[in-house]
């Protein structure tokens, strides 16, 4: 439930969601304004109709959801990765898709790219985009704006701390 969690949770505020939430950060205050249930991740991958993923690609994260925790995935359930590839077991995820554990799963990255895994991607119940939403135009432009609101504040920050303290 980073800044991108947090996005996709304003997002979902009208669709009134049961929203749970597993992070190694705690958020109490954003997670009372929006009514978010934490849990563990083995009860969250137990409790979700939809999973997503967001966090970074690490040691600690690096096939976060293996063949086990996505065993635990309800029956019928859905998995969204729009965060990083190596997050998934992607072979085991494949069986669950072909077999119906899984109903569907859409991914935005992958382990391996360019795909090789054209089995994978060809599956009826997956959905495969290219991970390029930080190149739209609106991104482009809100990066822009980030970065010079950082140097403004830079300014300042030099305009009122004496040089001795910075």
């Amino acid at each position: 439930c980073g800044n991108i969690g947090k996005d996709l949770v304003r997002l979902l505020e009208p669709f009134e969601c049961k929203i749970i939430v597993y992070d190694i950060q705690e958020y109490t205050e954003f997670y009372k304004k929006y009514n978010i249930i934490t849990m563990n991740l083995e009860e969250l991958i137990r409790e979700s109709d939809i999973v997503t993923l967001h966090v970074p690609l690490n040691d600690t994260t690096r096939n976060i959801l293996d063949r086990e925790r996505l065993a635990l995935m309800k029956k019928g359930s859905f998995l969204i990765n729009t965060a990083r590839g190596g997050l998934i077991d992607e072979d085991a995820l494949k069986e669950m898709l072909k077999n119906g554990h899984l109903s569907g799963a859409a991914l935005d990255v992958l382990s391996i790219e360019p795909p090789e895994d054209m089995e994978l991607l060809n599956l009826p119940n997956v959905i495969v985009t290219p991970h390029i939403g930080g190149s739209t135009e609106e991104a482009i432009l809100a990066m822009g704006r980030a970065a010079i609101r950082g140097l403004d504040c830079a300014k300042r920050v030099r305009e009122v701390v004496p040089f001795y303290l910075r």
